[in-house]
């Protein structure tokens, strides 16, 4: 089984400047994923509330992605877009896959209004929406009604992701659930993916896969059936 799933993508990474945490130019993002051996990666970049509700950070989100998936082609990377969005009502993250840039502009007018209210609104039978790392401290669990499911193991070196409480929390509510590096400083990268039969080429076609639990867990060479 684990051979035919060969195609390995990463579902949490960001690029710099358009994350202002992450170390990682578009260039070094292509080469690191080439060189492990990566077929995708989907740029999960910062998208949060401002007072300003300034449209300024779509622009910037969307300069950093189309550089990043340009280089991606050129050396046979597919480059998906995601987002890692976060409202005014506190610091929680929720990734969003099943997306295309003008869906940012829809996402931007929702950051001051909430998750439930988000999920009301912008769920569709295309996108998936999941909450990020939501054990990791300062974080408050959303309510499963307004989650299609859960990151369980975000392999960020520098947080404490409680990835068994994440991966009990999910099974016990049949949800929905994501892997990633959570990639942002060098050294960092290719530290967990999900691999398909068949390469992805967008974000639909992730959303896809994660709907249809279509998928191995790689972390770090270990291989895992999601339930």
């Amino acid at each position: 089984m684990f051979e035919e799933y060969k195609y390995k993508t990463e579902l949490h990474a960001h690029t710099s400047p358009a994350s202002m945490c992450s170390d990682i130019l578009p260039e070094e993002m292509v080469r690191v994923y080439c060189e492990a051996g990566y077929k995708s990666i989907a740029i999960t970049n910062h998208f949060m509330y401002d007072e300003q509700n300034s449209e300024e950070k779509i622009t910037a989100y969307l300069k950093d992605f189309y550089k990043t998936a340009k280089l991606g082609k050129k050396a046979g990377l597919n480059v998906i877009l995601g987002a890692e969005i976060r409202f005014s009502e506190n610091v929680n993250d929720y990734l969003v896959y099943g997306i295309r840039e003008e869906d940012l502009y829809e996402i931007n007018s929702y950051l001051s209004l909430g998750i439930d209210t988000f999920y009301k609104k912008f769920k569709n039978d295309k996108n998936v929406i999941l909450q990020a790392h939501p054990f990791r401290n300062n974080m408050s669990l959303a309510s499963p009604q307004s989650l299609d499911g859960i990151e369980v193991f975000n392999m960020h070196p520098g947080h404490n992701s409680r990835i068994a409480f994440a991966a009990r929390y999910a099974r016990e509510r049949n949800m929905l659930i994501s892997a990633g590096s959570d990639f942002h400083h060098p050294n960092q990268h290719a530290l967990c993916s999900i691999m398909t039969k068949e390469p992805l080429a967008n974000s639909y076609e992730l959303a896809e896969v994660l709907k249809n639990r279509a998928f191995v867990i790689d972390v770090s060479g270990y291989k895992i059936i999601p339930e």
